[in-house]
């Protein structure tokens, strides 16, 4: 029977899974990463999933999220010279602008992880409920599935 998944805890998957991890999932085509830092997160987000499981739409959002993550981390960076609090001209102490900057993209970053169901790992009952159960189990007059 072709079209139908490995269960997730077979040797099988077990084999598939390393073989992504190592094979890595190759960047769409028409998205370019903008530095190595780029590339390191990409392998890291890619390997949430099995190489096979990606659509080339989930592909496109996470290099959307990959571009945020790299942005977060200059930023962050940044913060960490500068302070939490800035010295204005009139000098007051104000918040560092950048801590809305870094919100505002966390923010967004997360509702398209949520979206993608990155952050549900295989024993979240949400993930658990949300898989389809083949049962191949037919009935003696051979159209209804009976009980187990």
């Amino acid at each position: 029977m072709t079209g139908r998944r490995t269960k997730s805890n077979s040797v099988t998957a077990a084999v598939q899974g390393f073989t992504g991890a190592l094979n890595g999932v190759d960047v769409p085509q028409g998205v370019e990463l903008r530095s190595d830092a780029e590339r390191v997160i990409w392998g890291q987000f890619t390997r949430a999933r099995a190489r096979e499981d990606w659509r080339d739409m989930d592909l496109l959002l996470l290099a959307k999220v990959v571009r945020m993550e790299a942005d977060l981390r200059e930023y962050r960076d940044r913060l960490d010279v500068e302070g939490i609090t800035l010295v204005n001209q009139r000098g007051t102490d104000v918040v560092n602008p950048m801590i809305s900057i870094i919100d505002t993209i966390e923010r967004r970053q997360l509702a398209v992880i949520r979206s993608m169901s990155l952050n549900q790992t295989a024993s979240d009952p949400r993930t658990l409920n949300a898989k389809p159960v083949v049962d191949d189990t037919i009935g003696n007059d051979g159209l209804i599935a009976m009980p187990k």
